[in-house]
C-alpha cells in the first residue's frame, strides 16, 4: 500500500502494508523523512539517524535517551528553517516531550499542509488527555484538511481513497457517528482482495476502541519534559 496511509493509519490502528507494525516513535515519525532534510542547513538530522539506527540495532534505551536530548540541546531555535522543526520535532517524540512536540508541529503546519501532521496533533492531545472538545475540533479540523486534499486529487487516481479515508475516519472521531457508514461504503468499494482486506481490518479497529488505546499507551509522553 502507498505510504499515504501511515499516518492515518496510526490513529485507526493500523499500519501500512510497507512499513512495520510497532508503536515506536520511529513508526510514528516514520512518514515524515523528506529528501530536503539531507542537506548542509540541516546537519542535525544526520546525528538523529545515527541514534535511530543504533537503537533499532539494538543499543540500550537509556543510552538512547541520553542522546536524543544531547542532540535536541544542539539544535537551534529556528523557526524559519523548517527541516530543522522537523527533525526537534521527531526528537521531541522520541523524549516523550509531546507537549513540545505538539508546539513544534503548529509551527510546521504553519509553514505546510499536512494531512497527516494534522491528524498527529489529535493523537498527541489524546495521549496528553485534553479536553474532548478540543480533540473533538482537532479532528474536524483535520478531517477539513483532507477534505483540501482530496479536492486536489483526482477521482480515478488511488490516493483519492486514501484521502476520503482520511476525512472520514477524522469526522468519525470527532463524534459524527454517521460517518461509520461512510467508512463502510469504502471497503465495500474495493474489490481487489488485498486493498478489502486491509480496509476491512482498518474498519474493524477504527470501531475497536481497545485497538486504539492499546497503540496511543505505547506512545511516550513525559508530562514534565523539560
Amino acid at each position: 500500500m502507498h505510504k499515504i496511509l501511515a499516518f492515518s493509519l496510526v490513529s485507526l490502528g493500523l499500519s501500512a502494508c510497507d512499513h512495520p507494525t510497532d508503536d515506536s516513535p520511529s513508526k510514528i515519525i516514520n512518514m515524515e523523512s523528506n529528501h530536503k532534510q539531507y542537506t548542509p542547513a540541516n546537519p542535525y538530522i544526520f546525528e538523529y539517524n545515527d541514534i535511530v539506527y543504533s537503537l533499532k540495532a539494538g543499543q540500550p534505551q537509556d543510552t538512547s535517551h541520553i542522546k536524543f536530548k544531547n542532540l535536541l540541546e544542539k539544535i537551534p531555535s529556528n523557526d524559519n528553517n523548517l527541516d530543522i522543526l522537523k527533525t526537534k520535532r521527531k526528537v521531541l517524540i522520541h523524549l516523550g516531550c509531546l507537549k513540545e512536540a505538539y508546539i513544534v508541529t503548529e509551527k510546521i503546519l504553519n509553514k505546510t499542509d499536512s494531512s497527516q501532521l494534522q491528524e498527529m496533533q489529535c493523537i498527541f492531545l489524546r495521549k496528553m488527555k485534553k479536553d474532548a472538545h478540543e480533540i473533538k475540533e482537532c479532528y474536524e479540523k483535520t478531517a477539513h484538511s483532507y477534505l483540501n486534499e482530496i479536492n486536489l486529487i483526482p477521482k480515478a487516481a488511488i490516493r483519492y481513497q486514501y484521502a476520503l479515508w482520511g476525512h472520514y475516519a477524522a469526522m468519525f472521531h470527532a463524534g459524527h457517528i454517521e460517518y461509520k457508514d461512510k467508512l463502510q461504503e469504502i471497503v465495500d468499494y474495493h474489490h481487489i482482495e488485498d486493498h478489502k482486506r486491509t480496509y476491512q481490518q482498518m474498519y474493524e479497529n477504527i470501531l475497536n476502541p481497545n485497538v486504539f488505546q492499546k497503540r496511543l499507551d505505547a506512545i511516550p509522553y513525559s508530562p514534565d519534559c523539560h
